[in-house]
């Protein structure tokens, strides 16, 4: 019943937001810094204290929160890097929260207190979503390359189920833990929550491409779905990319529709999670002056090269995107190998199979 209430207020809203032109959620990089150094993080290259000690004070934060509400938003999601980090975290979430924004908060579980968990009892975020990769000792340790981790992480978890707080948990997988996802399922299943893992993966925000060599290979995502294991937006098989996007426009998501806002901790303000530059300062400029600079960056822009992915049949099936190409292969209208076998391999499959949805 919740979810369904939630989902008939969000597109009312999203709809009443869009007809007036304002923002209707910010995604808010509170910081880089992480006590966790995942193999398949995209954000891990910035988590350095030369990076770290550049991020936005306390002060600063509030000040770009009064824009973000000025501007109309209404979700705010708090992620990083991991939020709770941050030493000012419940001061900055407090402020947050007595604004009216309806929070939603990124972290891994590690740095979850007794003092953080009482505080949301209180004051409780619309959701706690949690990256779960593994539930032995070795794998998750192996993954997040840091000692003593699992042993955190699950008390972290345990203090969040204790106080009845929203808990969503995400399984991100890489070809290190694809063996144990159904361990992963039935421990989370577990814990009367629905199973969310998610195969995709692309490269660091720096362009590294290590976490790509921990992708599962193709005809292994293209196994999972068929057992209904991955999110819609891994599918492949999602109306996103649908037959209404013209096979020219080099855009096939949301990301000219005006309603996010997206910030680093710098305060920089940019166009997708995968697009950060250009970029507009948000201690110097409004969101409006912003937006109306980012958006027409991407509104109905065309392909200008002669890119296999223009006008290619398979596009509907693929989760290939700009943001992903120019972060792998430093090129924005680039095909990238690995999505394009999967959308052959999507093809392939007999129609009725085809519209299979695999709800998040």
């Amino acid at each position: 019943m919740r979810e369904k209430q939630y989902k008939t207020f969000s597109l009312r809203t999203h709809k009443k937001n869009w007809l007036l032109k304002k923002s209707n959620i910010c995604r808010l990089e509170l910081t880089f810094r992480c006590d966790l150094h995942c193999k398949h993080c995209y954000t891990d290259c910035y988590n350095k204290p030369a990076y770290l000690k550049k991020e936005l004070k306390t002060k600063e934060l509030k000040f770009i929160l009064d824009k973000i509400y000025r501007a109309g938003a209404i979700w705010l999601c708090f992620t990083g890097g991991d939020p709770l980090t941050r030493r000012d975290f419940l001061d900055i979430y407090s402020y947050a929260k007595d604004k009216g924004f309806i929070i939603i908060v990124f972290t891994n579980g590690y740095s979850m207190t007794r003092e953080i968990a009482k505080y949301f009892k209180k004051k409780p975020p619309f959701v706690i979503e949690m990256t779960l990769n593994a539930i032995t000792e070795d794998l998750y340790e192996k993954i997040s390359q840091r000692k003593g981790s699992f042993a955190k992480v699950m008390n972290g978890i345990n203090l969040i189920l204790k106080e009845n707080l929203a808990l969503k948990i995400k399984t991100q997988i890489t070809s290190d833990n694809l063996e144990e996802l159904p361990k992963i399922k039935k421990f989370v299943e577990g814990l009367d929550l629905k199973f969310r893992p998610s195969a995709d993966l692309h490269a660091r925000l720096n362009g590294n491409s290590a976490p790509c060599n921990l992708r599962i290979s193709p005809q292994e995502v293209l196994s999972l779905n068929g057992e209904k294991q991955l999110s819609d937006k891994d599918c492949q098989l999602s109306t996103n990319n649908d037959n209404r996007t013209p096979k020219t426009d080099l855009f096939s998501c949301a990301i000219g529709g005006g309603d996010s806002i997206n910030l680093d901790p710098y305060g920089n303000m940019f166009l997708c999670n995968l697009i950060r530059k250009p970029a507009f300062n948000l201690l110097k400029v409004d969101i409006e002056y912003a937006s109306n600079r980012l958006l027409p960056l991407v509104r109905n822009r065309k392909f200008e090269s002669n890119s296999k992915c223009k006008g290619c049949d398979l596009r509907k099936f693929c989760r290939w995107c700009p943001g992903k190409a120019k972060l792998e292969m430093d090129d924005e209208e680039a095909p990238i190998p690995y999505y394009c076998e999967i959308a052959k391999l999507v093809h392939k499959i007999p129609q009725t199979l085809q519209t299979i949805q695999v709800t998040q």
